[in-house]
């Protein structure tokens, strides 16, 4: 039953931004709506990745997201790696048919890590999203630096 409740939130979601409106006082709803949910893979670990993705301007976008993990190390239970994202829209596809939306590139600096980013946005809602962690302080559990990529689905946007 919780599976299903969470499928249907996932699924209704998208719904709240035309109930939105451009109605100002609904701005920082529209912030707390407008997370993005990911599956990263850096360098040979998994991680579960979430967080708001707030507009800018029509253009540029600054996200704030955690990566979580809790299966790849058995002596440490939980692991969090927060990470502060800046992205700007390369190029915008108008067309009502077409698949690919836009085309951004950005970079994200976490505690450990810079990683430059290239990414697609299509359908308007999925997001595949690929780059390099150059890492400048080890990670005291594992080595985050590589290449990385992620697949996520924006809620709202």
């Amino acid at each position: 039953m919780k599976v299903l409740v969470f499928y249907f939130f996932l699924a209704s979601v998208p719904l709240f931004k035309g109930q939105i409106g451009n109605d100002k006082g609904w701005k920082v709803v529209e912030i707390i709506v407008s997370t993005r949910i990911e599956v990263t893979s850096i360098d040979d670990k998994a991680f579960f990745s979430f967080g708001p993705k707030i507009p800018i301007d029509e253009n540029n976008y600054v996200s704030l997201r955690g990566h979580f993990n809790w299966w790849d190390l058995p002596d440490r239970k939980f692991i969090v790696i927060p990470e502060l994202d800046y992205f700007h829209k390369v190029l915008s596809f108008k067309k009502n048919k077409a698949i690919i939306k836009s085309l951004y590139a950005g970079a994200g600096i976490t505690p450990n890590a810079v990683s430059p980013k290239l990414g697609i946005n299509f359908y308007h809602f999925f997001t595949l999203e690929s780059g390099y962690n150059i890492e400048y302080n080890t990670y005291r559990y594992f080595p985050t630096k590589g290449f990385r990529f992620s697949f996520g689905i924006n809620l709202v946007y």
